[in-house]
């Protein structure tokens, strides 16, 4: 891992925990508390979507498997009363995924697009705000859901918009496919689309006219001309948030989930360049420790990225992390 030279005040630890507290509102998964719940349990060469389903029931949410993990790995684990968060994080490990907390729900997904589901949460609550009262009514209604095995999933959305009263264009996106099996309890209807559509990166965006799929993230290179933060160039900021909005984090986990939740917490997008990154022998997955209080917008984004010598910068409505060119941020001893 590299780190510029001339940062200091900051540490990272080799621990997938994660307390992450940001006022004026908490910052983290909705569904923290039930992923700290102590778990107990021994399983035996259990296929991992039946493991799934069964810590579903722990988790009090669904925990869905990305189609791109192979469903039927054995699952093989004993559990002493650690957080439901380390084992869903130790089975995930285990598969070659990574846990992706939402709303209702709970993903393993690929690690090339841990992030992508969060980014596509954050952007349907933001459209879902500017809609008419009598669409938000029905798009926030919950029932359960679910098919068979060998149902194709762009079929299957068209009956679940047609049921519901719901617009929804672009069906043609989603590719031809066989899904496995699958229950769901009580959700809203735009987070059920959104469910489904996650298994092929893409998610349904609204407007007052109805839904259309979208691809989940708008990948485009970083501009090198916009301006850009890091902790040898502080003169380079984007603007601040009002003065009065201050913060506080305390935080423990890998850097891609941080900032996807911190993303989240400030509406934004977020894209990490992962290329960018690898150059400079950084994972995204690289866990990071902050502890900062009474700070700015800006000031909390340092904290988190400093420590690996990374910028961020805010183009629009996304939050762009990246590795700038080694020259920008190491300095002579």
């Amino acid at each position: 891992m590299v780190i510029a030279k001339r940062l200091r005040g900051a540490t990272w630890a080799g621990t997938l925990a994660m307390l992450m507290t940001v006022g004026p509102a908490a910052c983290g998964a909705p569904g923290a508390d039930r992923l700290a719940a102590p778990v107990r349990g021994s399983w035996t060469r259990l296929p991992l979507r039946d493991w799934a389903d069964r810590v579903a029931g722990l988790a009090g949410m669904p925990v869905v498997v990305d189609r791109r993990i192979d469903p039927t790995t054995p699952i093989t684990l004993d559990a002493e009363g650690e957080p439901l968060r380390t084992i869903l994080d130790r089975v995930a490990g285990g598969v070659g995924a990574c846990v992706e907390p939402l709303a209702s729900s709970v993903r393993l997904v690929p690690p090339a697009v841990a992030g992508r589901a969060t980014a596509a949460e954050a952007a349907r609550a933001a459209e879902l705000r500017r809609l008419p009262s009598g669409m938000r009514t029905r798009l926030a209604a919950r029932a359960g859901w679910g098919w068979d095995a060998g149902a194709e999933p762009g079929a299957t959305l068209a009956r679940l918009a047609a049921d519901t009263g719901v617009r929804l264009e672009g069906l043609d996106r989603v590719p031809h496919d066989q899904l496995a099996a699958f229950r769901l309890p009580p959700l809203p209807v735009a987070e059920r689309i959104d469910l489904l559509l996650a298994h092929y990166d893409l998610r349904a965006a609204w407007t007052a006219d109805g839904g259309a799929v979208v691809p989940a993230v708008e990948r485009t290179a970083v501009d090198e001309s916009a301006p850009v933060r890091t902790a040898v160039e502080p003169h380079r900021r984007p603007s601040e948030p009002p003065a009065e909005e201050r913060h506080t984090l305390r935080l423990e986990a890998p850097l891609d989930q941080a900032i996807a939740a911190l993303a989240r917490r400030f509406a934004l997008v977020p894209e990490i360049d992962a290329a960018s990154l690898a150059a400079r022998g950084i994972a995204a997955g690289e866990i990071v420790r902050v502890r900062v209080e009474d700070v700015t917008r800006d000031e909390l984004f340092d904290a988190v990225v400093a420590p690996l010598g990374l910028a961020w910068t805010i183009d629009g409505g996304t939050l762009r992390l990246f590795a700038p060119p080694a020259a920008a941020t190491d300095a002579p001893p």
